[in-house]
């Protein structure tokens, strides 16, 4: 070759890029980027040196930015040093470099977190890996289980009111690790919160609150006694009905379409005293979680809400407890090991006395005659035993009876005729009237392995009312007798049994799936009233009132996913059937949860939830008395099934001190019930209930507002709840829709707990809703003053004219309630007192309307009555 074809060979070869020759790991590359994606270092580089990049986006993440400064430095250090941070793998491949996440071979790290002190399961408790930067929640019976790089050699565990704890993990495969956290020294500041120490934007279920136990202590006690369910009618979306009343109304839905399960058994009645107390002793409450909506998949069988208890297992380590005594109860709690760190026992008992004041005064002046009595009380037990068999195998035994007597006899002696006992007159009289839940469970849970996790339940719940009406009369002059008799008593009771199962594969997807059978047993009613000294009797009976069975099964499913590292979904599936008199209902009930993350840490969530219930309660006035009865559905009445659709955006901020959810939703109901002789759940002998009823349906939507302070000496938090409720019926209004009786359109909570020193605390929370819809007539006739020709005895009568129902509104209802307590710990136990006021300014907030007249004026009155006026209370308590 001459020398001018080798010189212009060397001038082509120098004027082609460098790509065009290939490249190699030694190929040596400059790269100078400020803060850039490294999708933009792989596109410079391709630009640059011909070296191409294939790769699937939704395996492999390309978005971090970073900052280079390289000179000539080889291709594979400078491939390392960029993707080794996002643990990305690359190889060469033809003319390519293919880039897939970094295969490592994995283990599962599972086990139970627990109170180092007492040994309790803390059930939510986090569990993080830092290696993997995803974690996972023990579940409600405080089980874990994380499947993270087999180079994972710690692990970060925390609980809101416990010390943080770093557990050291061994270089080795699965592994079985109980991880007992110790409770903070002084901790007063815990409050509500979605999940313990989760944050919202973290969470994909929404319309959940959790309460525990020491919020319920901080709160104004309504005459000494600490109330799980008032309580909860301080949130947003919940009301309690008409002021002084026990019921909960959760977005628009009937006191019946409360799931409320205690330790995992239904409850059917859940106050003492006509509603004023909660049927629980707070003191054995460990956390309370209520939903909303967005159910998860594995509850079914109410349509508006699920109010889920869990109840204290018992110290495993020390034996301790505590007692109090209060102006109308007394109670107790006693908890601990019966074999240390294997088996353990709770025990707790309330009753209340103001019967037993009332009847020192009435026998104080014989106003019940010589054998009278009085008696108005409620008591409740509960008792616990929890048993470790194993590692992988522990069972709970549970128990529970609450129950209310009110009782009056009354004896009346004529002690005129003293002298002559032929004229003698003697009359008794008894009223007896009863009612209360009787619950027994057990529990079973087995590890499976690493990642199975189950539960079998089997339980029992009756609730039961009675009423009993004694009269005798003796009359000597005559030889006239009288001894009637009268009793009515209902009944509902269930029995059954589930098995679920907690799956946890790998952390972006935790699965939970089972099935429960219940069967229902419906006692409507029975009743007799009788003259036992008549030649006739009965008067009346219906002892023979039927039976009624229904069957009800459930399959469930839900997985939570992590879809994309921003976005989460909860999938769900509840599937059911009910079989009552020979005819089967049977339903599907999707449950979709979705959550994506904003910039700023701010989370916006939706979703969709189906519910059915199979059973229904007969009221005679719209409001949750012991009178109520629990009847199925049937060939008349289908079950009940509720739409709702929910929407929000939630925030808790970087160092969990405050939280804030706005939520909206809507919701649908149909196949409700309604009476139609509105003024009594008692009809003929010879019809039958689903006769005397109307099927509706009804709407509720609003929008709910939630700002929370959960840490420092003041916490607290303002709640607000715009909402709307209505109702149809076929033959009521018309068949025009209507508002419904507990339809308030503002309700505004505000709550505050502030710490005084170590030794006071100071609570207050005041209440406010605008005024809830009655109906009032708008007109009325005078009748005649004479009787009538063909009515005899009905002078002076008059006709009232009604327009649409519920078609005036009450006052509005706002009471302020504070409480004070000083407590001081001595060496082996703590002493404390709570005075508490309850409608500090005596607020009269009605109960009820009613008209009243004036015959003088000639002129009739709206008034109301109220039953809770300012109350004060004071209540003494040891902890040991």
């Amino acid at each position: 070759m001459s020398l001018a074809l080798k010189l212009l060979t060397g001038i082509l070869i120098l004027s082609f890029p460098l790509s065009a020759f290939g490249w190699d790991w030694q190929t040596r590359v400059t790269v100078v980027v400020k803060d850039q994606p490294i999708e933009a270092v792989c596109g410079l580089l391709e630009k640059e040196y011909g070296i191409h990049f294939s790769y699937s986006r939704e395996l492999v993440n390309l978005s971090r930015k970073v900052t280079l400064t390289i000179h000539q430095q080889r291709l594979k250090k400078v491939l390392d040093e960029l993707f080794a941070p996002d643990d990305i793998r690359f190889a060469r491949v033809g003319e390519q470099v293919v880039l897939s996440p970094a295969q490592h071979s994995s283990r599962t790290i599972s086990g139970f977190i627990k109170d180092a002190v007492s040994g309790e399961n803390l059930i939510g408790a986090t569990v993080y890996s830092p290696v993997l930067k995803q974690g996972t929640t023990a579940n409600q019976y405080g089980f874990y289980s994380l499947t993270t790089v087999k180079d994972t050699n710690s692990l970060v565990i925390s609980y809101i009111g416990y010390q943080p704890f770093v557990q050291k993990v061994a270089a080795k495969g699965n592994q079985m690790i109980n991880i007992h956290l110790q409770p903070l020294g002084s901790l007063k500041e815990v409050v509500i919160s979605a999940k313990e120490n989760v944050k919202l934007q973290e969470q994909t279920q929404m319309s959940k609150v959790n309460l525990n136990t020491s919020e319920l202590q901080a709160m104004p006690r309504l005459l000494g006694e600490v109330d799980v369910m008032r309580t909860l009618q301080s949130l947003p979306g919940v009301s309690g009905g008409a002021d002084g009343a026990g019921g909960l109304y959760v977005r628009g839905g009937g006191p019946d379409q409360n799931l409320v399960l205690i330790d995992g058994s239904p409850v059917f009645n859940f106050s003492h005293f006509f509603g004023v107390y909660s049927l629980l002793n707070a003191n054995v409450v460990k956390t309370t979680d209520l939903y909303k909506g967005a159910f998860p998949a594995r509850f079914g069988g109410r349509i508006s809400s699920v109010v889920d208890i869990a109840m204290k297992e018992g110290d495993m380590k020390n034996y301790h407890g505590d007692a109090s005594i209060g102006l109308i109860a007394a109670k107790f709690n006693i908890e601990g090991p019966i074999v240390k760190d294997k088996t353990s026992f709770m025990l707790s008992a309330r009753r209340s006395y103001p019967d037993l004041f009332i009847n020192a005064a009435f026998q104080a002046d014989n106003t019940l005659g010589s054998g009278g009595n009085f008696q108005a009380f409620f008591y409740d037990i509960n008792a616990k035993v929890n048993h470790i068999f194993s590692s992988k195998d522990r069972l709970f035994l549970s128990f529970y009876r609450g129950e209310d007597n009110l009782l009056l006899k009354q004896t009346v002696d004529d002690t005129s005729y003293a002298s002559n006992p032929s004229k003698y007159v003697g009359e008794k009289m008894k009223f007896h009237v009863g009612w209360g839940n009787t619950i027994a469970a057990i529990r079973w849970n087995h590890i499976y392995g690493p990642k199975l996790f189950s539960n079998i339940t089997l339980n029992y719940s009756q609730y039961k009312f009675f009423t009993e009406l004694e009269h005798k009369y003796t009359l000597a002059v005559s030889g006239e007798k009288s001894d009637v008799y009268g009793r009515y008593s209902s009944r509902m009771a269930n029995s059954g049994g589930r098995i679920d199962f907690d799956y946890r594969p790998d952390p972006r997807h935790s699965i939970c799936f089972g099935a429960i059978s219940t069967m229902h047993n419906f006692k409507p009613g029975s009743s007799v009233f009788e003259d036992k000294d008549s030649h006739v009797t009965p008067l009346d009976r219906l002892d023979e009132s039927p039976e009624v069975t229904g069957l009800e099964l459930s399959l469930y499913a839900e997985d939570n996913w992590q879809i994309k590292p921003d976005l989460y979904a909860s999938i769900g599936l509840h599937a059911s059937g009910f079989l009552v008199e020979g005819r089967s209902y049977y339903s599907l009930q999707p449950r979709l949860g979705l959550r994506y993350l904003l910039p700023r840490n701010w989370a916006v969530k939706a979703a969709y939830t189906h519910m059915n219930q199979y059973i229904h309660l007969l009221s005679s006035n719209g409001t949750s008395l012991p009178t109520d009865i629990w009847v199925p559905s049937t060939q008349n009445v289908a079950p009940m099934f509720s739409k709702q659709v929910a929407a929000g955006v939630a925030k808790t901020t970087a160092n969990l001190k405050y939280e804030f959810s706005l939520e909206g939703y809507f919701k649908s109901m149909h196949n409700m019930i309604e009476s139609k002789e509105s003024n009594s759940i008692l009809v003929p002998v010879e019809t039958r209930w689903d006769e005397n009823v109307t099927v509706g349906k009804g709407w509720s939507y609003g929008a709910e507002l939630m700002l929370q302070k959960k840490k420092g000496s003041t916490t607290g938090w303002v709640g607000y709840t715009l909402a709307w409720s209505t109702r149809r019926f076929p033959g009521i209004n018309n068949g025009e829709i209507y508002p419904y009786r507990y339809d308030t359109r503002h309700d505004i909570e505000l709550v505050l707990v502030q710490q005084l020193g170590p030794h006071w605390e100071f609570s207050a929370s005041w209440h406010f809703n605008s005024g809830m819809p009655f109906t009032l007539p708008v007109s009325g006739y005078a009748g005649t003053d004479g009787a009538s020709p063909w009515e005899p005895g009905t002078g002076n009568t008059g006709i009232d004219r009604y327009d649409n129902r519920n078609n005036y509104r009450g006052a509005a209802v706002h009471r302020l309630d504070v409480g004070i307590t000083w407590s001081r710990q001595k060496k082996r136990w703590t002493r404390s007192w709570n005075l508490s006021v309850f409608n500090v300014y005596n607020r009269k907030n009605p109960y009820y309307y009613y008209i009243s007249a004036d015959p003088v004026q000639q002129q009739r009155y709206l008034s109301k009555v109220t039953i809770l006026p300012i109350l004060p209370s004071i209540t003494y308590a040891i902890k040991f």
